[in-house]
């Protein structure tokens, strides 16, 4: 089964780019600019979430929907990377329970490998 990644980033050329890095690899991909609702991602049958934490227009942060995606829906058990340039950012993936965390400017490489990891 081909694996499906929801990709949340507001900046339309970083989307862009992870989208592009992911179905290079065979993933299926979903790229949203916004915050969707927490239900979206839990009906979505996504096999792993990359967010940015700073989602400029939404009416969440990044690390403000992972909290509420995990605590409305606790038996959905589909891994998030949050991902930021923030300095904090490692801090703010753990307080709301990503299940990692990566900084910006990132490595391809590392990317892929974190979010195969991830998956698996």
């Amino acid at each position: 089964m081909e694996k499906h990644i929801l990709i949340i980033e507001d900046d339309q050329e970083i989307s862009e780019l992870f989208q592009m890095i992911f179905e290079a690899v065979g993933y299926h991909t979903t790229v949203l600019n916004i915050a969707p609702n927490p239900e979206f991602i839990d009906k979505g049958g996504f096999h792993l979430i990359v967010m940015d934490i700073r989602l400029i227009g939404s009416r969440y942060n990044g690390n403000e929907l992972c909290r509420l995606f995990k605590s409305s829906y606790p038996n959905n058990k589909t891994p998030v990377l949050l991902m930021s340039a923030e300095s904090n950012g490692d801090i703010l993936a753990q307080e709301c329970g990503a299940d990692g965390f990566m900084g910006k400017p990132f490595d391809v490489d590392n990317l892929l490998t974190r979010a195969f990891e991830m998956m698996a």
